[in-house]
């Protein structure tokens, strides 16, 4: 079977679109599900859809990148993604609690839970058959690939300040559901494209062994990762509940807002993937990871007004994260790819998918901003840590870069 880079690059893409379209859904909503799920839980309500749509990922990061490695990167993408289109559409059809009581947030919960298993599981395939498909320039197409995650995010923004905006209170009693069942299309689109689909040529020629036998390096890459989810989840995945719950923006206002932070971060991403290529991924992301601190600084105790301060903050704090896909990639040996790059991205969410709730307890001593940004400060300091102790990966690569 012929191989096809392209085919292969643009169905792992989708992964990165839904994924963030998923996760993006349930952050920018997060306020709403708080009212209609959670009505007694506060500040609280709003982080545990969040927290049960990660504390699964780990799980589906190994068991999916695990079939990946043994039976095929394209047999694993297919099972995921029915799985994740099944859970998104059902998000869409749930009762709320004034309708069925305490069943409500126990079934979003279950479901949010089942979600985490197949995205984490998509994450491990779409990532290993995206840089394995990339001959030159890795650092710029993980970049833009995962540029992918803001584009879903993008979305989801574009829907919720467009459902909030209409009248009769339409984003609270309708306009959630319709932003989860949108999520449907591009998860079937995803399917489609996937069929299409080939096993990397340097997978298809590889000898096969235990994928748990190549994951050596496992614990210093659930370091780098547990660092830079944590500045994500303190950071711009907490700024809609930071805007609606602390500073008490409207819907229609917050929502414009979240949507120019990540709209900012996807140049930011490609910017940071290409100087990987020529400087490296390990120094770049020391680098990056200090430059986000102080926009994220800039963004937690604005001295200029909130947009701006968004804008910058969008801009600066996504450098790190678009090297993951490149430097994952390169720390495993191929037949155990999948496995490591599953687990590590995922992996870290059981120390960093409880970000929100750390920025909810420690809200209870300092002032929420100060929270967040102490724990975003915290989850820098663990990634540089983590950097520091691996290779340049550029150099010494598992996935040599082709010069041809």
């Amino acid at each position: 079977m012929n191989e096809k880079p392209k085919i292969n690059y643009l169905g792992s893409f989708f992964s990165w679109i839904m994924d963030s379209y998923d996760l993006g859904a349930v952050v920018i909503t997060a306020t709403i599900l708080e009212k209609l799920f959670y009505p007694t839980l506060g500040l609280l309500g709003a982080v545990l859809p969040i927290v049960f749509t990660v504390i699964t990922r780990p799980l589906g990061g190994f068991i999916f990148g695990y079939i990946a490695d043994v039976r095929g990167r394209k047999v694993a993408l297919l099972f995921t993604v029915l799985g994740y289109s099944f859970s998104i559409g059902l998000t869409a059809l749930i009762p709320t609690y004034y309708q069925i009581g305490i069943l409500a947030p126990i079934i979003i919960s279950l479901l949010r839970l089942f979600q985490g298993v197949f995205i984490g599981g998509d994450v491990s395939s779409s990532f290993t058959t995206a840089m394995e498909s990339i001959r030159k320039f890795r650092g710029f197409f993980g970049g833009l690939a995962q540029s992918g995650t803001l584009i879903g995010f993008v979305i989801v923004d574009l829907l919720f300040t467009y459902f909030s905006g209409l009248p009769n209170n339409f984003i609270l009693n309708l306009g959630w559901r319709y932003i989860y069942a949108i999520g449907i299309i591009p998860a079937l689109l995803a399917v489609f494209i996937r069929l299409l689909m080939t096993e990397p040529k340097i997978y298809a020629e590889s000898e096969k062994k235990n994928p748990v036998k190549g994951l050596a390096p496992i614990w210093q890459t659930i370091i780098v990762m547990i660092g830079f989810w944590m500045m994500i989840y303190a950071g711009p995945q907490f700024a809609p509940v930071f805007f609606g719950s602390f500073l008490h923006l409207k819907p229609e206002v917050y929502g414009q807002l979240a949507f120019l932070m990540n709209l900012v971060g996807i140049p930011a991403m490609l910017i940071s993937g290409l100087i990987s290529d020529y400087l490296g991924r390990k120094y770049v992301g020391i680098g990056t990871v200090i430059i986000s601190i102080i926009g994220a600084f800039v963004f937690y105790f604005q001295g200029i007004s909130l947009t701006l301060a968004t804008m910058i903050f969008g801009f600066l704090i996504n450098f790190p994260s678009a090297l993951t896909p490149a430097y994952l990639s390169e720390r495993f040996k191929t037949f155990s790819r999948a496995t490591g790059v599953g687990f590590s991205y995922n992996g870290a969410f059981i120390v960093a998918g409880f970000s929100q709730l750390m920025i909810s307890g420690l809200s209870s001593f300092i002032q929420t901003n100060e929270a967040a940004f102490t724990i975003l400060t915290i989850g820098g300091i663990i990634s540089i840590i983590g950097l520091a102790l691996g290779p340049e990966t550029l150099k010494t690569s598992e996935l040599p870069i082709s010069s041809k």
